[in-house]
């Protein structure tokens, strides 16, 4: 288990003991506790089913609480804020969403050149996106910056977040709609039963499921071991410094997101990236040295004058990548009444709340698709071996 992060550290008006007895049986039980899981189980608890939400360690442990928390909406209608700004209407909770605007830097010529190739095919309907030169991106951010840079991309519609917040501002209304919530609880198998249950066996016990939902990043695979195929781990690496003077309004990234960071309102830097200064390929949470030096280094190298800091933490995460860039959201194959919502590749932040909404409703259904066709588990596996449709 790695080291707490900065979003996990700090105060929540919420509180999730671990159970002293879990239920004997659960309509749905949902294995994971990051933001698919506990949005999963808020629309199923809203559709009046009884939910389970077991959870290894703390909510929001995993990649939900080891991100930047840069909320940025593409062009696929999941990642619309309409859904998210509803559900904080309702529900009444403060997760710190706001609007910065986020700023892109290019690198190289060429970086930039994809930028303004971009926003030429950028559909007239979605928010509005603008390649900047350099005078541009200097007139944004109001401070030198290094001569590599050739210019930008600036999304006026970018979003911060702090995504330990949403992740229990969630689970708090899933439990007020009745799910139930179970930290520190590891499930260990699932095993079908009699009369078309499932078992799923925990550290706290065994539990009589109807359904069961896979939530659990690239951990699904231990479940179930066909999707190995179909994803896999990736690690990635953070820090956070001391509180600065105020120096950064937007969200900000290099190139494609090679490097990403955002300054809090307390001042401090969250910055992560540069998985490319290592040759390591470990995929767990323990924070490599390499990566560590150079995401210190970036900062100063890239802006001149940059203040001398101290770092108050790092940390390293592990996301779950599909091998064809896209979620798994749906039936997983060759089983009955097991679903998976995982693959997010480190960009769920946008689409978690949708996406969860539109596997509850499938499962209502008994849609095995999933919410869309491009994201059918059954898609990713080679060969015919999508199970029944």
């Amino acid at each position: 288990m790695g080291p707490p992060t900065s979003w996990l550290a700090a105060p929540s008006p919420e509180s999730f003991p671990a159970p002293a007895a879990l239920p004997t049986e659960a309509d749905v039980v949902v294995i994971g506790g990051g933001l698919m899981g506990v949005s999963t189980a808020y629309w199923l608890a809203r559709r009046g089913a009884s939910v389970l939400l077991l959870e290894a360690r703390g909510l929001g442990w995993g990649a939900s609480g080891r991100n930047a928390g840069i909320y940025l909406s593409g062009l696929h209608a999941m990642e619309d804020d309409t859904v998210l700004r509803k559900v904080l209407s309702e529900e009444g909770f403060d997760p710190g969403y706001r609007r910065t605007g986020h700023l892109a830097l290019a690198t190289t010529p060429e970086i930039q050149q994809q930028y303004r190739a971009e926003v030429a095919r950028r559909p007239d309907t979605a928010p509005p996106l603008h390649a900047l030169d350099r005078a541009g991106c200097l007139a944004v951010l109001q401070q030198p910056i290094a001569e590599q840079v050739a210019g930008g991309r600036w999304l006026p519609d970018g979003h911060v977040i702090h995504p330990v917040r949403l992740v229990r501002g969630l689970a708090g209304a899933a439990r007020r709609h009745g799910a139930r919530i179970a930290p520190r609880t590891r499930a260990l198998r699932v095993v079908a039963g009699r009369n078309a249950e499932l078992r799923v066996r925990t550290t706290r016990g065994t539990v009589r499921a109807g359904q069961v939902v896979y939530a659990c990043q690239a951990e699904v695979t231990r479940f179930c071991p066909t999707l190995s195929q179909a994803i896999r781990p990736v690690r990635g690496q953070m820090l956070v410094t001391e509180p600065l003077p105020p120096m950064f309004g937007p969200g900000l990234a290099t190139d494609f997101g090679s490097v990403y960071w955002r300054q809090t309102d307390d001042g401090a830097i969250i910055i992560g990236g540069l998985r490319s200064a290592s040759v390591a390929q470990d995929v767990d949470e323990n924070v490599d040295s390499i990566v560590q030096s150079a995401l210190e280094r970036f900062l100063p190298a890239t802006f001149p004058g940059f203040p001398r800091f101290r770092v108050q933490h790092r940390w390293a995460g592990v996301m779950d990548q599909s091998v064809d860039g896209r979620p798994l959201v749906g039936a997983v194959p060759w089983t009955q009444r097991q679903w998976v919502i995982a693959g997010f590749g480190g960009h769920g932040l946008p689409p978690g709340l949708a996406a969860a909404r539109g596997l509850a409703e499938a499962m209502d259904a008994g849609c095995r698709a999933g919410p869309e066709p491009a994201f059918d588990p059954a898609r990713a596996l080679p060969g015919d071996q999508g199970g029944p449709r």
